[in-house]
């Protein structure tokens, strides 16, 4: 008896992707993008311009085009050093606002 053998679909040849594409620029507005990384407990911001309201439960982050609302529980800032921001707390919501909306050629 013979054996079922879907059949075989011919695969492309790898298509290599350019190097000049590799090592190109990002898009124009990719720096300016809000950097968050959470680490045990703590979260550590990048672009912070100021901090626009503070209170143990909520923070209030100006992030250049975006406000960034932090709410929870016991929130501290640790550090503040150029805009470098180092929160820690309990953390329960992020919430991430534009400044200005869509209608000034934002994506």
């Amino acid at each position: 008896m013979k054996r079922y053998r879907p059949h075989a679909v011919p695969r492309r040849a790898a298509q290599r992707p350019d190097p000049r594409s590799l090592f190109r620029q990002p898009d124009a507005g990719f720096y300016r993008l809000p950097e968050l990384e959470i680490r045990g407990g703590y979260i550590l911001t990048d672009g912070c311009r100021r901090v626009l309201d503070f209170a143990p439960e909520r923070l209030c982050l100006d992030m250049g085009r975006f406000v960034i609302t932090l709410y929870g529980a016991g929130l501290r800032i640790e550090s503040f050093a150029g805009r470098r921001l180092s929160v820690a707390g309990q953390v329960t919501r992020i919430d991430f606002t534009r400044k200005w909306g869509a209608e000034h050629g934002e994506t």
